[in-house]
């Protein structure tokens, strides 16, 4: 369900470390008047936009007029795995990677903490597999399963117990708190649980979190494995504003977590930043007369803003030859023009494609161009026209003429206004992916929409 604009917090002083993936650059950048341009829903939660000047992080005047001090964000519960009393008036949030030896140590820590303080924190866990652990992501795919078969903190506890996480350890664990490592396996191989992980990785691209751990204690934030000493401080300071505000009749211990972050911040910009792509956000794409592969009916639609000159585009190419054999019929895919200015065989490229599309043939000769892995001449292309029958005067007629320019213009123009620097560029049921990522982003993508486009959202 698509919802309104969150709310923002601009954050000079911390620095964005998430990148998109590899591709080639337009060079030119864009106006935040071709931004605004292109209207979009975007997924996220209730809030306005608060613009913090550098040095100053300020907490909101709403929530310091409520009685509440200290800056906060706002990290909602759902059904994260969550160990402690729901009425624990200090929740602890930790955004984590089983593949991550700071997790584990920290993890102690918390574990120490719950015995401090019993009865007195509800701890949660949020997963952030760190792209530079091989084998992060699934294990928090496992936990996943481990927790819809009831075993999560079983699971938990063991992976952190320091014996590794590779697949084959991983299933020993599995095996050993009694999962059922057959519907592991089913899971797994269907993503199942992927919408869920890929939620909590919007979060924390939202919150610009690009290490782990990464603490909220009743929504104040706190990076890294820090010593008891510190948390103990947060704690103690957060049971004493607790205690002050039931205190007032202002709150009980039981809604103190919606209370104290009532007012939090649910994402991080930048004030002086380059419009981005958001991938938490549905842009419209019309599809119009581009060349489409697919059924027009198929849940997913990915469109594709390519350049048949760029490397990483025939990266991207093999990744969606592998979608289309995994998915089949359930994907739908549309080619978009954006041949770079640096890539003069990219827009002939282009050019010679409309005369394989007029004869029928666009995706053999979009298949049989991308073979070359951008590396072709004209001669090249010429050649594959032959093999597949094209007219050779239709050919000249769209290499040597402006005759299609204004139908790749107008892709270039779109591209622009969607905030399309580089390429590739995809847009999955309107949601972007920039560069050509590895097949497991474009799967966790897809299943989260599928799973939404079956839940009627």
């Amino acid at each position: 369900m698509m919802g309104p604009a969150p709310r923002y917090l601009h954050l000079l002083s911390l620095l964005a470390l998430l990148v998109p993936g590899p591709g080639c650059e337009r060079g030119a950048s864009v106006s935040p008047e071709a931004a605004s341009e292109a209207s979009a829903e975007q997924t996220g939660e209730e809030g306005s936009v608060a613009v913090v000047s550098e040095g100053s992080l300020e907490p909101d005047p709403e929530q310091l007029a409520a009685g509440v001090p200290y800056l906060r964000f706002r990290v909602d519960i759902g059904d994260s795995p969550a160990r402690g009393s729901a009425d624990a008036p200090v929740t602890i949030v930790m955004f984590s990677d089983f593949e991550c030896s700071f997790c584990a140590e920290a993890y102690q820590t918390i574990e120490e903490l719950q015995h401090d303080y019993p009865g007195q924190i509800r701890f949660v866990y949020k997963a952030l597999p760190l792209a530079r652990h091989q084998n992060a992501l699934e294990a928090a795919l496992v936990g996943h399963s481990a927790q819809a078969q009831g075993k999560f903190w079983e699971f938990h506890d063991l992976v952190f117990s320091g014996r590794g996480i590779d697949p084959e350890i991983l299933e020993g664990y599995a095996r050993e708190v009694g999962l059922d490592f057959d519907q592991v396996t089913r899971e797994l191989d269907s993503l199942a649980h992927a919408p869920a992980v890929r939620a909590d990785l919007r979060v924390a691209k939202r919150l610009k979190l690009s290490s782990t751990p990464v603490f909220f204690i009743n929504g104040r934030m706190l990076p890294g494995a820090r010593p008891k000493h510190i948390f103990r401080h947060f704690i103690d300071q957060e049971l004493s504003l607790a205690e002050r505000l039931a205190d007032e009749g202002l709150t009980t211990s039981a809604g103190f977590y919606d209370y104290a972050t009532k007012w939090g911040y649910t994402a991080i910009v930048y004030e002086d930043a380059r419009p981005e792509l958001d991938e938490d956000t549905v842009y419209p794409v019309p599809i119009d007369d581009s060349p489409a592969r697919g059924p027009a009916d198929a849940p997913i639609t990915i469109i594709a803003f390519s350049d048949f000159q760029c490397p990483f585009c025939a990266r991207g190419h093999e990744t969606m030859e592998e979608l289309r054999a995994l998915y089949g019929d359930q994907i739908r895919f549309v080619f978009k023009h954006f041949p770079l200015p640096g890539h003069p065989l990219g827009a002939l490229a282009s050019r010679a494609s409309f005369a394989a599309a007029e004869a029928g043939k666009f995706w053999e000769f979009h298949d049989a161009v991308f073979e070359f892995g951008g590396r072709y001449s004209a001669e090249d292309l010429v050649g594959i026209c032959d093999q597949l029958g094209i007219s050779r005067a239709a050919l000249e007629t769209a290499m040597t003429t402006e005759t299609h320019d204004s139908r790749i213009e107008a892709d270039l123009e779109l591209g622009s206004r969607l905030m399309v620097s580089g390429t590739p560029a995809y847009f999955i049921n309107g949601r972007p992916i920039v560069g050509a990522h590895p097949l497991m982003d474009f799967r966790m993508l897809i299943v989260e929409e599928l799973d939404r486009v079956e839940g009627g959202d």
